[in-house]
């Protein structure tokens, strides 16, 4: 019968459209990874396809998987022998039942299934499962040039799969009414970081410039598909799981069927400050609006600065996660940068929510109006452990010729200040907020602005440096860039004098000498991270020194509990979780109280006073003492060939002739002409073995 109920006659000619809303006999069987295909699609879709005697190796609430029995495997990596079957509810069978399904083969967004009311028998039950693929260091592949198959993780859609030693790569997400959702994971046993370059493949026409293989070892983990509670479960955790390697939203995850892990610990703190150490640290505070309407304001070119509005209730949880932040992450630091804060106003109500919460800590805050539509600015709050004599913004009026806008959107602010203790430490502090990765792939605009704010900092460094050379100058904050090349610019390498321009697309002349240090170098290597991106750890937020600043520095830490932790605790104002989405960095400097040039924590004779008593005039032949103000000992040579003996202070670590004869109880007579050559050589031997 044709449409309609239509009586044929036989031999009877019969057009196409007779036979419109007839289904077709099934055709088959076939077996799964025939269904399956080599290719990214099945080639069988739109079809009406039967395949029996599989083995069901994972139930979810809306349908079931299948795979293959190893006996029947084709035993060809390119091919999965797993498939999903989407019932629509309840499916009626359990893992290891025998199963023959007849069903249409769909892509749904690319994802294989079987669909449309399937016809499922089950013939059997108990069923050995076939063994699971074992996913580790080497599957998938990290390689995207050479993966194990053509489509590596098609290889394995829907097949049964293992990890012994995991490693979770990012917090949970967050989507609406799903408030903890799946985290990045890799099956390796430890981390996946960003590296330099493009990412691959590259740019074919620059061989020279690096290429990052974007961590193709990174996929998802989601627990509840197949009905385990999605937990919270920090990045950096490790993990074992046995499931089935599913699909969704364009990305391939494994929905684990068992799972353990071992919670990261965060909180993780800085250290706790040594004795004579003051802190400087740069805290993204991830758009930090209040609840106030304010008035529209403008840019440099009249272009509106309009703010977000948030509830009351969602301002009062902002800044309380944030106090705990600052206060028992960061060690609330002496100097604090901050970036990504609405406005003065929300810095000051900052600064009191902290006095309040411990009266001990009390800063002021500091915030000049940028340029950024989005009226997100940069800041600072000071302790009153600093004197503060200067807070100046930098290149609001700076134009980007390429398009007559505003260079800087965030202009970097300088701070310039003394930390007040014994004689006061001068310091200079500049925070930046440079333009984001967004869009660099594809945007020559983008690239240029990147590379041309980096030059617009460095020349200003540049001259800072050469007005004074002994300028003790930290630039912290958000770069949103690497401590290597992107491939495209290497912002900070172009801003600490640093850089190879054979690996970039763009660059500029090397304006900044001598070269500024960045202090994530110092760190080891698993702790480079301040942001994590699409499960890939990465530092975005940096502290460059000068050389005069470095010998000071004893240390730069991440106060770790932001990028690692779950994005809904951001709602959360019990914890300073998920405050922001950066780790904050604390720079641990040493002071030098009695200016004698050798910092305190090397300092054997505090409080060294220069120049000392020995007046010029009585100084003896090869005698030495300090009395011209600065830390080089002087001496009056004799007629002929002298010692050649020079000393400082940083060889007699710190100590004054005077301090030298006290400590060693000598004579007058060194106190009078001065500490001989002998006295000189023995004490720097002493304290300098």
């Amino acid at each position: 019968t044709g449409s309609g109920g239509t009586l044929f006659s036989p031999g009877t000619r019969v057009t196409g459209a007779q036979f419109a809303g007839c289904e077709p006999l099934p055709t088959g069987p076939f077996e799964i990874y025939e269904i399956q295909g080599e290719g990214a699609a099945s080639p069988f879709v739109g079809r009406l396809i039967q395949s029996v005697d599989n083995v069901v190796t994972a139930v979810s609430t809306d349908g079931f998987f299948m795979q293959t029995p190893a006996s029947r495997s084709d035993g060809d990596v390119d091919t999965s022998d797993g498939i999903f079957v989407f019932t629509g509810d309840a499916p009626g069978v359990a893992v290891g039942d025998q199963v023959d399904v007849t069903a249409r083969v769909q892509e749904f967004f690319d994802f294989t299934e079987f669909s449309g009311d399937p016809v499922v028998q089950v013939d059997g039950s108990g069923l050995a499962l076939p063994p699971a693929v074992v996913f580790d260091a080497t599957v998938p592949s990290p390689d995207p040039a050479a993966p194990s198959c053509v489509l590596e993780y098609e290889c394995y859609e829907g097949m049964l799969v293992s990890i012994a030693e995991g490693t979770v790569t990012g917090s949970n997400q967050h989507f609406g009414s799903d408030p903890v959702a799946e985290v990045h994971v890799t099956a390796a046993p430890e981390r996946v970081f960003r590296e330099p370059g493009v990412e691959f493949p590259g740019i074919p026409s620059e061989p020279a410039i690096p290429v990052w293989d974007g961590n193709p070892e990174v996929f998802e983990l989601d627990p509840d598909k197949l009905g385990l509670p999605n937990e919270i479960i920090p990045g950096g955790s490790r993990f074992s799981a046995t499931g089935v390697l599913g699909f969704e939203f364009g990305g391939y995850e494994l929905w684990p069927s068992s799972l353990s892990f071992e919670p990261l610990p965060i909180p993780r703190p800085v250290r706790a400050r040594a004795a004579g150490e003051f802190t400087i640290g740069s805290l993204n505070l991830f758009r930090l609006f209040d609840d106030v309407n304010d008035p529209p304001g403008t840019n440099t070119l009249g272009e509106p600065r309009d703010d977000e509005v948030v509830s009351s209730e969602e301002y009062a949880t902002r800044r309380a996660k944030f106090v705990a932040y600052i206060l028992d992450v960061l060690g609330a630091p002496d100097i604090l940068a901050v970036e990504e804060a609405e406005k003065l106003a929300v810095l000051e109500n900052l600064a009191a929510d902290i006095a309040a919460a411990n009266p001990g800590v009390r800063y002021t805050a500091y915030l000049q109006e940028g340029n950024d539509i989005g009226s997100i600015d940069v800041g600072f709050l000071v302790r009153d452990t600093v004197a503060v004599d200067a807070v100046t913004q930098l290149g609001r009026d700076e134009i980007f010729d390429f398009d007559g806008s505003p260079l800087h959107d965030r202009p970097p602010l300088l701070l310039e200040g003394r930390v007040l203790a014994g004689e006061d430490y001068p310091i200079t502090v500049m925070v930046v907020h440079n333009r984001s990765l967004s869009g660099i792939e594809d945007s020559h605009r983008v690239r240029l602005k990147r590379l041309t704010q980096a030059q617009s900092i460095a020349a200003r460094v540049q001259a800072m440096q050469e007005e004074n050379p002994d300028l003790r100058l930290a630039i912290v904050g958000d770069f949103n860039a690497f401590e290597f090349t992107d491939g495209f610019v290497d912002a900070v390498g172009q801003i600490a004098g640093h850089f190879d321009p054979e690996q970039n697309l763009l660059s500029g002349p090397d304006l900044v000498t001598p070269d500024l240090i960045d202090q994530v170098l110092s760190i080891g290597a698993a702790e480079r991270y301040s942001f994590i991106f699409g499960g890939s750890a990465q530092v975005l937020d940096h502290a460059l020194t000068s050389r005069a600043l470095d010998a000071s520095v004893r240390g730069f830490e991440y106060g770790r509990g932001n990028a690692d932790a779950a994005e809904v605790l951001l709602e959360d104002a019990t914890t300073p979780l998920r405050s922001s989405d950066h780790d904050g960095l604390v720079l641990f400097i040493t002071t030098d109280v009695d200016a004698d040039g050798v910092n305190d924590d090397g300092d054997f004779c505090p409080m060294t006073g220069i120049p000392e008593a020995v007046l010029a005039s009585a100084l003896g032949i090869n005698r030495w003492a300090l009395v011209d103000g600065d830390a080089a000992f002087d001496t009056r040579a004799p007629g002929g060939e002298g010692p050649a003996a020079a000393f400082s202070t940083a060889d007699t670590a710190g100590c004054s002739c005077a301090q030298i004869i006290a400590a060693q109880g000598l004579g007058t007579g060194h106190s009078k002409f001065g500490c001989s050559l002998g006295v000189m050589r023995h004490w720097v031997s002493l304290v300098s073995p």
